[in-house]
């Protein structure tokens, strides 16, 4: 994942659960990695509970959650504690707002996975309204008569791209983005686009690619990096890495359906366009799976007039079917002057 630590070591137990740990290491939540068995609803209905009592301040509901020995261990602190010392000593309570209160959060990913009587749920967490970075929570659970209880609580950032958004949030304090303006965010196609502000020369565009990135990536920063800047729309290409690293499309769908979320929630009315997953030299055999995701998006974007899909794809691929080398560099996958060009003219009608 490009970061100090994983969600395997987000998913380690320390002390006595050590051993749960090392049953549960197989399944980490990793936003690079393809689906997984989401478990049973009253372990989801637990880490939702969590998060009200979180939110709340509620001891009472926090201590009644958990075992009576259960830790916790928040790489903020740097430390292992007793559960019921952290709702005092603040190890839970991130992401907060710059003035250290509670923040209410989103769920932008959770998966579950189960073995028998214990279980892990490994999320990723929004705030929302505050530019805080992700965070990664795990609750190690055990089942007893009375039901699930959490037994080991894990909170770290999420530190991939932490350089990449304070970067463009340095950016932004110098020169501040017009409201109105049109969003370019995503991975390197969006990086690359060198010519993006020429090839819209009369658009206040605004560009926000950062590479190597998938689109839950995008959900996860949007709240930094899109919606501070009031745009009447927002233009998208993600989906392209999230295939090469084992995705499908499905799960595609469900991280844009997440974007849209992180959108729409603070600028119901704004457009969002989705670029096409573009099919190319070096994932050429990938193409039936980003084709088939694209197919999903399209469809969605029938359903809602704000949504809007930019097909691209069609004509990058020649009479024979297959890519058109003249659109790519050397590496067969980043877009040449040719292909950029291709784009804009592709995509300049929908902007207007």
């Amino acid at each position: 994942m490009g970061t100090s630590t994983s969600w395997r070591s987000a998913c380690a137990v320390f002390g006595p659960v050590l051993l749960l740990a090392a049953a549960l290491r197989s399944a980490p939540l990793d936003p690079s990695q393809g689906p997984q068995d989401p478990g049973p609803a009253p372990l989801s209905q637990l880490a939702d509970e969590f998060e009200r009592a979180r939110l709340g301040a509620d001891h009472a509901a926090l201590r009644a959650l958990a075992t009576p020995n259960a830790t916790a261990f928040s790489e903020r602190g740097g430390e292992l504690a007793a559960l019921g010392a952290t709702w005092r000593e603040g190890l839970v309570e991130a992401p907060a707002s710059a003035r250290g209160r509670l923040a209410p959060t989103t769920v932008v990913q959770r998966r579950v996975a189960r073995d028998g009587r214990t279980a892990s749920v490994c999320e990723l967490l929004r705030a929302n309204g505050a530019a805080a970075a992700p965070v990664r929570r795990t609750l190690t659970c055990v089942e007893g008569e009375d039901g699930w209880r959490i037994t080991h609580l894990h909170v770290s950032p999420y530190t991939r791209w932490r350089d990449e958004i304070e970067a463009f949030e340095r950016q932004d304090a110098s020169a501040p983005p017009e409201a109105g303006g049109i969003v370019f965010v995503g991975s390197s196609s969006i990086r690359r686009w060198d010519s993006l502000e020429s090839d819209f020369a009369d658009l206040p565009v605004i560009e926000r690619g950062f590479g190597g990135s998938q689109m839950l990536d995008s959900a996860l920063f949007a709240h930094r990096i899109v919606t501070p800047y009031r745009p009447r729309m927002v233009v998208v290409y993600a989906g392209d890495n999230d295939i090469a690293a084992g995705k499908g499309p499905q799960e595609v769908l469900d991280d844009y359906l997440a974007f849209i979320a992180a959108v729409h929630g603070v600028l119901p009315e704004a457009k969002i366009a989705f670029i096409a997953i573009k099919p190319s030299l070096a994932r050429w055999k990938l193409w039936p799976e980003m084709r088939e995701a694209n197919r999903m998006v399209a469809d969605l974007a029938a359903g809602d007039p704000r949504l809007t899909y930019l097909d691209i794809a069609s004509p990058m691929l020649g009479t024979d079917g297959a890519p058109r080398p003249e659109l790519f560099v050397a590496d067969g996958l980043h877009l040449s002057p040719a292909g950029y060009a291709l784009w804009a003219a592709t995509i300049r009608p929908a902007l207007d």
